[in-house]
């Protein structure tokens, strides 16, 4: 496995009978309880995932019924989504959904010095009220393959310096074995949607140093 695995991975969405998903996520989200919005393209990361010297760890990909229909409000817009999302070191992600420009690390996404990678890309309004959502979370294979991927890739990459992850909601990623290792760093409040202020120091203190 390599880290550009997970772009590769999720080139494999596609628009199904039960709406966005993964073909091989699409027989248990049609036979178990969920409530994620299948209706447009799946977020598995957001910003240059190839690149990025820091990577966020977060849940899963947002759902808000005002502002996400727009963001895919026609063929073209849909089809440049799915581009940047297939080439993320060459697309433009200057241009974000507002939630990033009201979170304290999103300037470093545009720049391609953070990316967020979502432990599950199956878009809903809140996660943490989602009982179902979070039980699929643990047996979905795409779920499993971003795991493995951040154990197998990224980790190492971490403990040798050349990144650092921040963990948010460590929980979903079900990686509290990691606490302690080098190059990782368990955000004190992994619900909030910013980082706090001591982890968001020591993400710009690692970029300085670079």
């Amino acid at each position: 496995m390599e880290r550009n695995s997970l772009i590769d991975f999720w080139a494999r969405q596609a628009q199904t009978n039960a709406g966005w998903c993964h073909s091989e996520d699409a027989p248990l989200l049609a036979k178990r309880p969920h409530s994620f919005n299948l209706n447009f393209p799946v977020s598995p990361y957001v910003g240059n995932v190839l690149g990025a010297r820091v990577l966020i760890l977060n849940a899963n990909a947002g759902y808000n019924p005002a502002t996400t229909p727009s963001e895919f409000r026609d063929t073209n817009a849909i089809a440049a989504y799915l581009s940047r999302v297939a080439s993320p070191s060459t697309a433009d992600w200057t241009t974000l959904h507002q939630y990033y420009n009201s979170v304290n690390y999103g300037h470093l996404i545009p720049t391609g010095q953070a990316a967020l990678v979502n432990c599950c890309a199956y878009r809903s309004p809140s996660i943490s009220k989602e009982k179902d959502n979070r039980t699929l979370i643990k047996d979905l294979p795409s779920c499993a393959f971003t795991r493995q991927w951040l154990q197998d890739v990224i980790i190492p990459l971490a403990r040798r310096g050349e990144l650092k992850v921040v963990a948010k909601r460590y929980g979903l990623w079900n990686i509290n074995h990691l606490r302690g290792a080098p190059g990782v760093i368990f955000d004190p409040a992994p619900v909030s949607p910013h980082l706090a202020q001591t982890v968001l120091a020591e993400v710009h203190a690692f970029l300085n140093d670079s």
